[in-house]
C-alpha cells in the first residue's frame, strides 16, 4: 500500500511506495553499486524525482553507484521513514 507524505497540498507525485521507502532507507545507510548492463526500473522514479542520483563507476557504464540525495532524505523524513 502506498504511503502518503504528510503535509499540506500533498499530491499523487508525493506518494512513496513501501518499496521506494525501503530503497531510500537502504541508500541512506550505504550507497549501492550495481554491476551489469541493464536498467534498474525500481530506481527510475526516485531518480526522476531527484531523490537518488546515479553515477557511472566504470568507463563501460556497467557499474552504477546509487546514492540518496538531500531531497531523498527529506522525502524519507516526511514519509516517517528516516533512519536518523
Amino acid at each position: 500500500m502506498p504511503l502518503r507524505r504528510p503535509g499540506k497540498g500533498a499530491t499523487v507525485t508525493d506518494i512513496l511506495t513501501n518499496d521506494e521507502i525501503s530503497l531510500l532507507r537502504s541508500l541512506e545507510k550505504k550507497s549501492r553499486t550495481i554491476t551489469g548492463n541493464f536498467t534498474h526500473k525500481r530506481y527510475d522514479r526516485l531518480e526522476t524525482k531527484g531523490y537518488i542520483k546515479r553515477s557511472s563507476q566504470s568507463p563501460s557504464m556497467q557499474d552504477m553507484l546509487y546514492e540518496i540525495t538531500d531531497a531523498g532524505k527529506a522525502a524519507l523524513r516526511a514519509a516517517g521513514g528516516a533512519a536518523g
